[in-house]
């Protein structure tokens, strides 16, 4: 008998380290004023100035678009690290076709990273109107003939819904839940209760970045052939815009969350939740503009007779020395500081999940969109290993277990253990009790710096 989990690695906060950057402008005798360089540019290679108006460099950057006008959508490949550095960056309407850009970003094949999208830049910034930037995340599949809905995937930095019922094909009568910190639960059938919304898990700092939670599935009542409830919507994504000079904003900049997935038959299904919106950070010297900058929520899946719930709202943050970008332009309304901060937190813990049931897991996990990792043989007690850096011993570790579809999550502690640690490095160990099925395993610790 076989046991297939679905394993993801997620680092945690609580009360991460407040780090404040004081804006400065340095006259030295006889020399001009000299900028600070919030991008932390400095030393770093630079792709040159981007244009999405100017292909000539397209083919050096793997850069492509769809030849469609309805909305050209260009997309540019990241690194495994996700950093893009540019001297210059603009997103406007590409000159071949005049249609209005969205730029979207792709990973390659082999690349399982869930890293956000950040996008450091020397000089300016300018997302002209009607154009658009997205690590929004992807609507959940509507459940079919024949098939349940799919969880949509999240955003660069995002997770996935999670997998709607289907009697005749996952043989479950409850949604799954969505991936992710704050995945919504899915959908009971008896008391026919609606599939939660995913919510955002971080800190107003935005430091560590990380995107949306997904939504939960819609359930089925019966195993009849048209009962195939709906996915739940992919968490919105995160992204990291810093600028030496002006951000212009008359485009839109979006990581929210993708919507659920509809019922295919309201008597005995229900429709998949929204993902919760993501974590869009911009910091520059200035920013203005009169665009749009949105990490809404998803919506709920369907209809007026069996609505499923929306996605929690995400986070933006605003750092500039000057802004006078509108508050109404940003949904939720966005947290500002005086001047931009570091790019990066002095502490990056983490925590890992290393093995289960002495399977040794992937570096980088691809449970985050809901893809099988680990497969062991027997079901039954399964220890999971854990090693951490930089969290404090006597922390207690969180292991969720969420089951793909059909039941509701659970979560153990286990605590790290003096012994267990070295030179800022941990390791633990816990055992849960499984039956066969697909698993998702997330892990998680939270502690105060100070």
């Amino acid at each position: 008998m076989t046991m297939r989990h679905r394993v993801g690695t997620n680092e945690s906060w609580s009360g991460a380290a407040r780090a404040v950057a004081i804006a400065a402008v340095l006259l030295f005798a006889g020399g001009p004023a000299r900028a600070a360089d919030f991008c932390a540019c400095e030393g770093r290679a630079s792709l040159g100035n981007f244009n999405t108006n100017d292909e000539s460099n397209w083919a050096a950057l793997g850069v492509t678009r769809n030849a469609a006008c309805n909305g050209s959508v260009v997309f540019f490949p990241l690194p495994e690290d996700g950093v893009l550095v540019f001297d210059s960056f603009v997103v406007s309407n590409t000159q071949s076709n005049g249609c209005n850009t969205t730029l979207v970003f792709t990973r390659a094949a082999t690349d399982t990273r869930n890293t956000p999208v950040t996008i450091l830049v020397k000089g300016d910034a300018t997302i002209a109107g009607g154009d658009v930037i997205s690590v929004a995340g992807s609507t959940g599949g509507n459940g079919l003939d024949g098939a349940p809905g799919f969880g949509g995937l999240g955003g660069r930095g995002g997770f996935a819904g999670a997998e709607g019922a289907y009697q005749l094909v996952n043989f479950a009568s409850n949604g799954g839940t969505g991936i992710g910190p704050g995945g919504g639960l899915g959908s009971l059938a008896v008391g026919r209760t609606l599939a939660n919304g995913g919510t955002l898990f971080s800190v107003p700092e935005l430091r560590p970045l990380s995107g949306g939670s997904g939504g939960g599935g819609g359930h089925s009542t019966s195993n009849s052939f048209t009962c195939s409830a709906g996915g739940g919507g992919g968490g919105g994504g995160a992204l990291l815009l810093v600028a030496n000079g002006t951000l212009s904003i008359d485009g839109t900049i979006t990581a929210n969350g993708g919507n659920g997935g509809q019922r295919l038959t309201p008597s005995c299904s229900s429709a998949g939740a929204g993902g919760s919106g993501g974590a869009i950070r911009l910091a520059a010297t200035t920013i203005l503009g009169g665009g749009s900058v949105a990490a809404a929520g998803g919506t709920a899946g369907c209809c007026s007779d069996a609505p499923a719930n929306g996605g929690g709202a995400g986070r933006i943050r605003m750092e500039a020395i000057t802004n006078s970008f509108a508050a109404n332009n940003t949904n939720p309304v966005a947290v500002r500081a005086p001047s931009p901060g570091p790019i990066a937190n002095p502490i990056t813990p983490t925590v890992v999940i290393t093995s289960v049931d002495g399977n040794v897991t992937e570096e980088f996990p691809k449970g985050f969109r809901g893809e099988v990792d680990l497969t062991v043989e027997a079901p039954g007690p399964i220890q999971v290993a854990f090693a951490t850096q930089d969290v404090p011993a006597g922390t207690d570790l969180q292991l969720t277990v969420k089951p793909r579809v059909g039941a509701a999550p659970f979560s153990q502690n286990v605590t790290l253990a003096a012994g267990g640690c070295s030179a800022g490095a941990c390791v633990a160990t816990t055992t849960v009790d499984l039956t066969p099925g697909a698993y998702i395993l997330e892990a998680r610790a939270t502690f105060q710096v100070p």
